[in-house]
């Protein structure tokens, strides 16, 4: 078993953990855990907002802003890879001599000791894969503790506070930090070049990968798409036993005969060629149902019957901001997607355009070094969209030195002779939309894994306060 810094048989409850930005996503879910766990829970964060109310009414503390008295009466502090090394509280900590722990160690070392683990890591649909598992599961009385990296739609919350025979935890590879999980069963979703700052060529991606399949326990399963090449060379060489999910017979769980309706989809189950069933989902596109297919290749693994597994299935929502419907009517659609990657975009677009309906895109990148690596992949996809609006790469705490913008990917979807594209500031995004004049339905759809976010929000509350007058 892999070993981290971090011993929570040290820590025993009662003692206080201090988590620098515990408004993040992945921070806050270890926050909740800790604090299930028994022990004393405090934090800041640079502002704040829902994550941050939720929190403290949880009874987690929160301060908002960095001061070094923040920090007394702490046991150890954890931090994320989000935090930079000069963070006023971090050096505090170095000073004072506390304990300093990485989220993904504290994580990995009680996800390691659970009786049964399931890691799930990928390039795309980690957090849709990982929120399908842990409501299913939940609907099914298996009680199982998961930290998931967004809020599943169904629980309201990113995090599921059960008991130790049953850990789901989506795996970061972003930062390597999946390297420290050794899961019972690991779901890697797909494998393609991403996090340019971290992984330079894409044969580091392949190395990282192996050692993450290296140290998964026995005796479970590596679970993984079927036309993944690079990741079938990598778990076939693993010599770790491996069930394979895709959308043809030679998979061990594939989906087959497979119809769209206008915000979801249904499909027919083969297990090893055999029928296993039909089965509906109520989040649209085929990306969603390879999410499912990884899903229920685990649930056959763990025994769960597939006829039980069926209505929880169909009732599932999603996570926030995969594909989120702010607000619909019949004459707008208001759609809030984290796509980022070149292959997420496409795949949001392509499952927005089964409804029929006009497609406005506002795409905004996030970080420097993948718009420079990806630009002419966006334009490619981007011009599949009737209008596309830019706004201004979101830096995500990186430098520029190069100089890259969005007009990289402005000139790649003009070059396309595209009609309609032009590049905005995200402030003014919202006023442009709400005053153009429609002749159409239309969807309106914010992707990024920045803060476009909060526009869509502003945007889709316009039309909720006229419904509601």
């Amino acid at each position: 078993m892999i070993m981290t810094k971090f011993d929570f048989e040290l820590v025993l409850p009662g003692k206080h953990a201090y988590f620098i930005g515990v408004g993040g996503v992945g921070m806050s879910a270890v926050a909740r855990v800790l604090r299930h766990l028994g022990l004393r829970v405090s934090g800041s964060d640079s502002k704040a907002g829902k994550m941050v109310e939720s929190l403290c009414a949880e009874g987690i503390r929160v301060h908002i802003g960095q001061t070094e008295s923040h920090l007394d009466d702490v046991d150890f502090v954890v931090y994320s890879s989000a935090i930079l090394p000069n963070h006023l509280e971090l050096e505090a900590a170095r000073r004072l001599g506390l304990p300093i722990y990485h989220r993904a160690e504290v994580l990995a070392a009680l996800f390691n000791r659970a009786e049964t683990s399931i890691a799930v890591t990928g390039t795309h649909g980690k957090t849709t894969t990982t929120s399908m598992i842990s409501y299913v599961m939940s609907c099914l009385g298996k009680n199982p503790t998961c930290l998931v990296g967004g809020d599943v739609l169904n629980f309201r919350t990113n995090t599921v506070l059960g008991q130790n025979h049953y850990w789901v935890a989506e795996a970061d590879e972003s930062d390597r930090s999946h390297e420290l999980y050794a899961p019972s069963y690991a779901i890697v979703t797909n494998l393609e070049q991403d996090h340019i700052e971290n992984y330079p060529k894409f044969s580091d991606l392949e190395q990282s990968f192996e050692r993450f399949v290296a140290n998964a326990q026995d005796p479970g399963a590596i679970i993984y798409p079927l036309m993944d090449r690079a990741l079938k060379t990598i778990v076939k060489n693993s010599g770790r036993p491996c069930i394979s999910f895709g959308f043809t017979e030679e998979a061990d769980f594939a989906a087959v005969n497979i119809e769209f309706d206008a915000f979801g989809s249904s499909f027919d189950l083969l297990e090893c060629g055999l029928y296993a069933g039909r089965f509906q989902l109520a989040v649209p596109g085929l990306h969603n149902i390879a999410n499912a297919l990884a899903a229920m290749t685990l649930f056959a693994q763990l025994g769960l019957d597939f006829d039980e597994v069926r209505k929880p299935l169909a009732e599932f929502k999603g996570a926030r901001r995969r594909l989120e419907v702010k607000y619909t009517s019949d004459e707008l659609v208001v759609v809030d997607d984290y796509a980022h990657h070149p292959t997420e975009v496409l795949a949001s677009i392509e499952a927005l355009k089964k409804m029929g309906k006009r497609l406005t895109v506002v795409f905004q990148p996030h970080r420097f070094t993948r718009t420079r690596y990806f630009f002419k992949e966006f334009g490619e996809v981007l011009r599949q969209a009737d209008d596309v609006i830019l706004t201004e790469v979101y830096a995500a705490g990186e430098l520029n030195p190069e100089g890259t913008g969005v007009d990289l990917i402005y000139r790649e979807v003009c070059g396309y002779g595209h009609p309609a594209v032009r590049v905005m500031d995200k402030k003014e995004v919202s006023d442009y939309l709400a005053n153009r004049k429609e002749q159409e339905p239309s969807i309106v759809a914010f992707l990024g894994a920045g803060d476009i976010g909060e526009v869509a929000d502003e945007f889709a509350s316009r039309f909720k306060s006229i419904s509601a007058a």
